[in-house]
């Protein structure tokens, strides 16, 4: 954590500190979790090898703010009678951050649990012990698997996607084309690989924030499947 508070303040000022304080580090505080220390690639266990592997990224918990504000532009833009039979998955989930701010504040309108997909078992254990000190086992399920296989775990029609770039390069495209026939809507931070996202795959940007950092930059879009059937609510 020093380490990289002193890289933090390096490249991107002391003024990121206390950013990453409120927006990490404050959610553990008052949820007595383990969310906010970053998981290098390095330091990462995963079994076998191949493209998934080559692919995936380091572990970085999400800002509060952004699930927030991400979710409530789905919820708008779905609608809240779809929104609450469509099920949140977060691709990559880690340590689960996501999925707890998810389910502490929309688990009483959602029909189905929230599911997590991590390739580190060792990752996925300590997801599941967040998620058991703050009480939310029948709201959030983790998987310790591929998020190739994500529609294995799937209970809805319909789905909320969230991407907070785990993986790039091939394995994103084999991703994007195993849900490619599932209305959903894909929350994509730090969207790295949105010209594909878009242009080889279709999807309309619903939302697109430019944060200061890349931890709060980011995407909504909506498969064309979602597109034609969303509500008309929709957010410009």
């Amino acid at each position: 954590m020093i380490t990289y508070s002193i890289t933090a303040i390096r490249r991107r000022g002391i003024a990121f500190l206390w950013t990453y304080f409120i927006e990490s580090i404050w959610f553990d505080w008052k949820n007595k979790t383990n969310t906010s220390v970053r998981v290098p690639k390095s330091d990462q266990v995963v079994e076998g090898s191949g493209s998934e592997q080559d692919d995936g990224l380091l572990y970085v918990a999400s800002f509060t703010s952004v699930v927030k504000n991400s979710v409530q532009a789905a919820k708008t833009y779905i609608g809240s009678s779809t929104f609450e039979r469509t099920q949140f998955v977060d691709l990559g989930c880690g340590k689960g951050k996501t999925l707890l701010q998810f389910a502490l504040h929309e688990r009483a309108g959602n029909s189905h649990p929230a599911i997590g997909i991590e390739y580190d078992g060792a990752l996925a254990d300590i997801a599941r012990q967040n998620v058991r000190k703050c009480k939310l086992e029948d709201s959030v399920v983790i998987h310790t698997a591929s998020a190739l296989d994500v529609c294995d775990f799937l209970a809805s029609g319909t789905v909320l996607f969230y991407l907070y770039n785990s993986f790039q390069g091939e394995t994103l495209r084999q991703f994007l084309s195993a849900v490619e026939h599932l209305p959903h809507c894909l929350i994509y931070v730090d969207p790295v690989e949105k010209r594909t996202v878009v242009d080889d795959f279709g999807y309309v940007p619903v939302k697109d924030v430019v944060g200061k950092y890349h931890a709060n930059t980011w995407m909504l879009l909506a498969s064309k499947q979602m597109a034609g059937t969303a509500s008309d609510d929709r957010i410009n």
